[in-house]
């Protein structure tokens, strides 16, 4: 289970952050609930990219 213990910003948002697994808690635009997202490594960066929520099923989407 990820441990939010550190905060990151990406695109000019912070997320709560998990920095031994490279996750984040992202909150469903649709639901609010919490999802955990993986991060990846894009031209030096930490970003994540859109998700189905586990709560609720909605797309959110990032661009």
């Amino acid at each position: 289970m990820a441990q939010f213990s550190d905060m990151i910003t990406i695109r000019g948002e912070e997320y709560e952050f998990d920095s031994e697994m490279k996750v984040v808690r992202v909150y469903c635009e649709n639901c609010g609930h919490a999802n955990e997202i993986e991060c990846e490594e894009v031209d030096g960066e930490l970003t994540f990219f859109s998700f189905s929520c586990e709560n609720c099923g909605y797309f959110n989407e990032f661009n």
